[in-house]
């Protein structure tokens, strides 16, 4: 599913592109060549004639990929060329019919009409070519790629490997052999094995995965629905090839023994094999998209105001201890991946040695440390924690990608390694600067599990006025100074 949605997000794109550089490029020669009327020249072209074009693309987009034929695959380019001049003339009639009714001088200029149309065609052609061959062969290399995990019986590995392999939007973490116990370090078709039997359940938790692919036969339909109910807990989608499914639907959704949140069913496939996936319901791409949108206006001003803090707060940092003013720490983030996150230091340089030493003294109870008169803090420290400031450097995360405004907070790497599967959950969004567990007195919360429950309780209840109102709480807190640590 995601994969269709990044499909027709970028078909979108190339379709609004092409009517814009088309229409620009057909207006940029003509006027060199003095091929435009008067009437023309005398207008506003951006406005009268370059915005109309993008508008009928926009309308001609909804009959051209209303059949969903938008898929991307490595095919000769006459074959997209094909595809261009069929949106084309969706695109001609469409913008045919708005000029007409329009009138306006636009429609006395032939010349502008007819080299659109021409380019119109070459560009989406080229683009539609090279944006889609691009994608395909370098999409699965990048941080925003799925990472997916393969279980299989060892004969069946090979080709469940060769079909992952095809989809552009994935990328294989590992491949976890059925009914095997450990072996030494083996890879097959060029993707290492990273866990056998028994250990596959912890080897997910642990790992950074996105989505388990289980590629097994139905005699197992007992021991499958024991991992799909581990694997639900951890917040991960599973796919399930249709064999095995029987009965998992509604036996998931009725077990009552211990806590799995909701789970919808649906059919997908790899390639043209089909299978069950079961995933909490599923956050529409427009609304992610919007969140990415957010994350990035609002990590721009926040790491603009953190270079400036960096000059005054440096100086201080600097003239109270020894040490560097950004303290950097690898955390976990979203589905176990790793990362750097980023603070102004508030403590000594030896802080993290001493921790152990004060983890009786630990307020929290279970995988969180807190302490009250922390002496690891310094006086500056003090200061910039009371006021959040030492945490203004992590806008330059949420800038790369690691974080979001709003999120659940990123455990530590020893934290994340005693992480139960209910735990794990909480990452199944990325980790934020802020969250539910701050703006809900986190000062008077002493137990982790109160902390996953409101992560969890955020996760299952998202929506970007959900992420408003944690921000505004979240600057009242700040303002007011209430629960800093």
């Amino acid at each position: 599913m995601k994969r269709k949605k990044l499909e027709l997000a970028i078909t979108i794109v190339i379709y609004i592109m092409t009517a814009f550089l088309s229409s620009a490029a057909a207006i940029f020669f003509l006027r060199e060549l003095s091929k435009l009327t008067p009437q023309f020249r005398e207008g506003n072209m951006w406005m009268s004639a370059v915005m109309p074009a993008v508008l009928a693309e926009c309308l001609a987009m909804v009959l051209s990929l209303y059949n969903g034929q938008y898929s991307f695959q490595k095919i000769g380019i006459s074959r997209y060329f094909w595809m261009a001049f069929k949106a084309t003339v969706y695109f001609v009639g469409v913008w045919g019919a708005m000029l007409l009714i329009q009138k306006n001088s636009i429609s006395e200029s032939r010349y502008f009409f007819v080299t659109t149309v021409f380019l119109h065609i070459v560009i989406m052609t080229l683009a539609l070519f090279f944006v889609q061959r691009m994608i395909i062969r370098n999409f699965y290399k990048t941080g925003a790629a799925s990472l997916v995990a393969i279980i299989a019986r060892r004969e069946d590995a090979p080709q469940a490997s060769d079909m992952m392999k095809k989809d552009w939007s994935r990328r294989i973490a590992g491949i976890m052999i059925w009914g095997e116990e450990a072996k030494n370090t083996e890879t097959i078709d060029h993707i290492p094995v990273i866990a056998y039997g028994k250990n596959i359940v912890d080897c997910v938790r642990r790992s950074a995965i996105d989505e388990v692919f289980i590629f097994i036969s139905d005699e197992t339909t007992d021991d499958i629905k024991a991992m799909v109910e581990e694997f639900a807990q951890m917040g991960i989608p599973v796919h399930v090839n249709l064999s095995s499914v029987r009965r998992l639907e509604s036996e998931l959704n009725s077990d009552a023994q211990k806590y799995i949140p909701k789970i919808e069913t649906r059919l997908g496939f790899v390639e043209k094999y089909p299978m069950a996936i079961f995933e909490r319901p599923e956050v529409k791409l427009r609304f992610e998209f919007a969140k990415r949108i957010l994350d990035i206006l609002g990590g721009a001003v926040g790491a603009i105001v953190a270079s400036i803090l960096f000059i005054v707060v440096g100086i201080a940092i600097k003239l109270d201890s020894a040490g560097p003013i950004i303290f950097s720490q690898e955390r976990i983030g979203k589905n176990g991946r790793r990362f750097r996150m980023f603070k102004f230091r508030s403590m000594y340089q030896d802080a993290e040695a001493r921790k152990a030493e004060l983890m009786k003294q630990n307020e929290m109870n279970g995988l969180m440390f807190k302490m009250k008169d922390d002496p690891r803090i310094t006086k500056v420290g003090k200061f910039i924690r009371r006021t959040s400031i030492d945490e203004f450097p992590q806008f330059f995360n949420v800038l790369l990608g690691d974080m979001s405004l709003v999120g659940t907070r990123p455990p530590t790497v020893n934290e994340f390694n005693e992480y139960s599967n209910y735990h794990k959950r909480r990452l199944s969004m990325k980790p934020g600067i802020t969250g539910m567990w701050q703006v809900s007195g986190r000062s008077e919360i002493t137990d982790f599990e109160d902390v996953v429950k409101l992560d969890c309780q955020y996760i299952d209840n998202w929506s970007l006025s959900l992420d408003f109102k944690i921000l505004v709480k979240t600057v009242m807190t700040v303002v007011l100074r209430k629960g800093s640590e």
